[in-house]
């Protein structure tokens, strides 16, 4: 297994070595791997020997690769933002709810010459919304409906003293807005974070999160409309066996992007 096939390639740094960010290395690892892209450094703070590559701070990784892919808990991402832009790197941001919850972040990437790229992540219409956007979006809503153990050791469950094991039918556990949803249940919303960045933002962006015992898998529904468009999706994704509070399909959304980043041709 190489990860040296072109030494013009793109070097890729995956910052985060869990669920997310394994499953992206091994993309870039495997043998078809994303044309024009390599795997060249990650960054964790656990040793992660199963891949074959240098582990390294956030200041080695942007400082010695050319794109860096984040699968970070938000609030490890100010760091990573921060190294990423110091040296010019673009950064492709999976974990979208840090966006709203450190607007430094945004203060910083200006001027600075990097960009940063938002996957799709467990959602399915951004394409939709931000066509929509372009018209005057009226209203936008997403309900999230996970097993109740998705939302284990979120600061909404713990601030609410909400018994989690006690939900035994499907339960509206909360209703707000985007930031307060990211507040509130900052590794389960990236999904409403996303939706609102390609929207009309976190405050008039509307968030419902339900836990159902029944739920076997991470169901988003979002519905937005303008004057003359209503988009109605709805996609449900297995959670990802590593890390319940995640949907397999995030780690794709970025590997989608990679291969979109290096087509000539791209669709949506």
């Amino acid at each position: 297994m190489s990860t040296t096939r072109n030494t013009d390639a793109i070097k890729v740094g995956v910052a985060g070595i869990g669920a997310i960010g394994r499953a992206v290395c091994r993309v870039l690892l495997s043998e078809t791997g994303i044309d024009g892209y390599v795997l060249h450094r990650v960054s964790d703070v656990k040793s992660v020997p199963d891949v074959p590559v240098p582990n390294v701070d956030f200041e080695t990784l942007a400082k010695e690769c050319d794109l860096i892919a984040e699968c970070l808990p938000a609030a490890q991402v100010p760091p990573l933002a921060d190294a990423a832009f110091a040296h010019g790197r673009d950064l492709i941001l999976i974990s979208s709810a840090a966006l709203l919850l450190y607007p430094e972040i945004l203060e910083k990437q200006k001027g600075s010459g990097s960009r940063i790229y938002v996957p799709s992540g467990a959602l399915a219409g951004l394409d939709g919304v931000k066509a929509m956007r372009e018209m005057g979006i009226e209203r936008a809503l997403i309900a999230s409906i996970k097993p109740p153990k998705g939302f284990e050791g979120a600061p909404y469950i713990i601030e609410q003293n909400i018994d989690l094991g006690a939900i035994k039918d499907k339960t509206l556990i909360f209703s707000g807005n985007a930031l307060d949803a990211s507040k509130a249940f900052p590794a389960n919303v990236n999904v409403a974070a996303t939706l609102s960045l390609a929207g009309i933002g976190p405050q008039d962006t509307q968030v419902e999160v339900w836990a159902d015992p029944a739920a076997k898998g991470n169901t988003h529904e979002i519905k937005v409309s303008t004057r003359f468009s209503t988009l109605n999706a709805r996609i449900e994704n297995m959670p990802d066996p590593a890390n319940p509070k995640s949907s397999v399909l995030a780690a794709q959304s970025i590997v989608a992007m990679l291969r979109d980043m290096s087509r000539a041709v791209v669709i949506g």
